[in-house]
């Protein structure tokens, strides 16, 4: 039935019947706003870290990783992996955000500046950057489900027949031209239908499964137990979502590792650059692009739209740590587990894959038998769910409190509440219509941590600096919201951008050498004496845009048509363009690293100069109450929490002893033996999981 075996489609039919059952039986308990966006803050350690691997876990990081991994090799990875280096950091930060006891993170600016309008500004960015991230999740799902329902050939229609050839010529080519061995013809013929293939007008298949219905009936179910039982369902769901991620995340490896044959086959099959994790000329990531990825993301993370949620619903901050470094530490050893099948996938279908996106799909659609199947569509919408449905509630939350109460005052709760359901939907709806406009997601993927800096920025800053004045903030919210955010989708729309030489420019062609242990094939081309010696490898490193996410001709069939600009401008690098870097003669990892480190430094050389120029007249006792409840430990019992904290505004001086610069306006504390304890075994599993990802390239090395 539509690519579908009978029992698979009673396994995903079952469960959504479960999920709507649960959400039905919560729905009398949500009485108040706070029941629906932080479930009562009474989550205790468990259900906290079910919610948190659910919400960081998804179906879609295990598709966008596999497909990194099949596109780009182990290096790849480093996209999703990157936070195994800010799991320290999510220590501490889940924490603070504990401790602030608010509702949304658009509060924080409230509560620190008494300010109206920049709250409404954070959520009106937040908003945005989330429903980007939810486009890729409903994107990502409907790829995988396209490549598990593939037509067979007597029921493509010509035009799928016809794409399905030229993809297959294009394949014959492209690993021509990878080796350099094209002549002039095929050189051409090459270029034609790699435009073709970037602008997605070739692909490797058809399928059953149509965008239209995907979309609704997936989110028709998101919405259903969303609407009932708010966050409280979401964490009840994830906790039964948390299993099927685990399952799903592993059942590929032994079925792939039994049809290649053994892994010893699977390594043979893996070209040499796959498995280059710092960057091997046609890789972007390596070690320098990493670090300031890492510098992006610990700042991005900050201002997550999501932190008051998955923190704040905690019974204490304790709970709060536990739970959230449990949850992003599974996530990146889950992460290796991903990156495996894409290499799985490569392994066994690279010449039938049109589009990295689908590797995960066509894994399981060619390994799995009937059941299993059902079961991994069952985990991959139940994965997918379990992130999409706490974004919908933050959202729901940032609406309410800070787009439509300050319009609509003194009104009961359930008439917020009300509100928060019909917002929910809302944006389920604008998360299709993103994902229906989006062409690639590793290239969104890559935008957003620049993106998140704009309010991750003034976010760390306020959070322990007591100079940071509203005036700044307002200063870098606005230039960086124009510079990162608004220029990069709005400039593209102009042909003379699109199309202009300047802006289409790429990066030089190069060849790069490795040394590397000789196989066979290299024995019997005479490259070599006998297998493992170390020898020279060559490849073609192609070249690379420079200021689009691709570039391509207008007319795929025409070598002389002009090149026009496709997807994102990095509006960052024609900053360093401007600062007189040369950006054609660096490679692809340089440039990832420009973009990264610009977006990282740009805020604060906004934030702090115009904080020393300005201040904040009359702020001072509510800058006085921020920062001693930020110093007061929260109390799992409401009564006695709601004591402590009268006890610190009666004296905010009260916990000033703890402060680690006593005579400045830095609001460091000094660390408890808590603190120590955890920031050790966080720094203790990163290097366990590095170690980890290290064997597993030199098993297959």
């Amino acid at each position: 039935m539509f690519g579908f075996h009978p029992l698979d489609l009673l396994i995903i039919l079952f469960y959504l019947l479960a999920i709507i059952w649960i959400g039905h039986k919560v729905f009398g308990k949500v009485r108040s706003e706070e029941d629906f966006f932080l479930a009562g803050r009474s989550i205790n350690k468990f259900f906290q870290y079910c919610m948190n691997m659910g919400a960081l876990s998804d179906a879609n990081s295990a598709i966008r990783t596999a497909s990194f991994a099949f596109h780009k090799g182990l290096g790849g990875v480093w996209l999703m992996l990157i936070g195994v280096f800010t799991g320290p950091y999510h220590w501490f930060m889940a924490g603070w955000f504990r401790r602030v006891r608010l509702v949304t993170m658009g509060e924080l600016f409230e509560d620190r500046f008494r300010s109206k309008i920049l709250p409404t500004l954070y959520a009106l960015v937040g908003i945005w950057l989330s429903v980007l991230i939810m486009g890729i999740g409903y994107k990502a799902s409907l790829r995988t489900f396209q490549a598990m329902t593939i037509k067979p050939a007597d029921r493509c229609t010509w035009e799928e027949l016809q794409s399905i050839e030229l993809y297959d010529r294009y394949r014959q080519l492209d690993q021509l031209y990878r080796a350099g061995e094209l002549d002039r013809e095929q050189s051409a013929e090459y270029h034609m239908l790699n435009g073709l293939y970037i602008k997605g007008q070739i692909n490797a298949f058809a399928s059953y499964t149509r965008p239209f219905w995907f979309y609704l009936i997936y989110s028709a179910f998101i919405c259903s137990y969303l609407m009932m039982g708010g966050f409280r369902a979401a964490i009840l769901i994830d906790t039964l979502q948390g299993s099927l991620i685990l399952i799903f995340s592993i059942m590929l490896i032994p079925v792939s590792l039994m049809k290649l044959g053994g892994w010893s086959e699977f390594a043979a099959r893996i070209p040499d650059p796959m498995l280059y994790v710092f960057g091997s000329g046609n890789n972007e990531f390596a070690w320098n692009s990493i670090a300031a990825l890492v510098l992006a993301t610990v700042i991005g993370i900050t201002g997550h739209q999501g932190n008051m949620g998955l923190n704040g619903s905690a019974r204490d901050e304790l709970t709060a740590q536990i739970a959230n470094i449990g949850g992003a530490y599974t996530k990146r050893l889950l992460t290796i587990a991903w990156a495996l099948c894409g290499l799985f996938a490569y392994a066994l279908y690279s010449s039938s894959i049109s589009d990295p996106d689908m590797a995960w799909g066509v894994l399981s659609q060619n390994l799995l038998g009937p059941g299993l199947r059902g079961i991994m569509l069952a985990g991959i919408l139940g994965a997918n769910m379990s992130t999409m449905d706490t974004v919908c509630v933050y959202l729901s939350a940032l609406f309410v409190r800070h787009l439509y109460k300050p319009f609509v005052k003194n009104k009961s709760p359930r008439h917020y509440i009300n509100v928060s359901r019909i917002a929910i939907a809302c944006y389920l709806l604008l998360g299709i219509w993103v994902s229906c406009n989006t062409s690639s997601i590793i290239h969104v993927v890559k935008a957003l941590p620049s993106l998140n800096i704009i309010f991750g920025a003034p976010v760390l800053l306020l959070l322990f600096w007591k100079r940071l004045t509203l005036k700044a903030v307002y200063v870098e919210v606005i230039v960086c919201s124009i510079l990162l955010a608004a220029l990069p989708q709005w400039l593209p729309t102009y042909k003379s951008v699109k199309y202009s030489p300047w802006l289409t420019a790429q990066t030089q062609q190069q060849t790069v050498a490795r040394s590397r242990p000789a196989s066979q094939e290299d024995v019997d081309r005479g490259l070599a004496d006998k297998v493992g010696r170390k020898i020279k490898k060559t490849a073609l490193v192609p070249p690379t845009s420079v200021y689009f996410d691709s570039v391509v001709r207008i007319d795929p069939e025409d070598p002389s048509s002009p090149l026009e600009g496709i997807g994102r401008l990095h509006t960052e690098l024609i900053l360093a363009c401007w600062l007189g870097f040369d950006l054609p003669s660096m490679s692809p990892s340089a440039l990832l690293t420009l973009r990264y480190l610009i977006a990282s430094i740009l805020p604060f050389l906004l934030l702090i100069p115009v904080s020393w120029l300005t201040c904040d007249k009359g702020l001072e006792e509510t800058i006085a109450r921020f920062y001693a409840k930020m110093k007061t430990p929260v109390d799992p019992d409401p009564k006695k929490d709601a004591e402590e904290l009268a006890k610190s505004y009666a004296d905010p001086s009260r916990f000033d002893h703890t402060k680690l610069l006593p005579c400045s306006n830095w609001e460091f504390c000094k660390w408890t033996r808590t603190d120590m304890l955890g920031f050790l075994v966080s720094v203790g599993i990163t290097l366990g999981i590095l170690f980890l990802f290290w064997g597993l390239i030199r098993l297959i090395d």
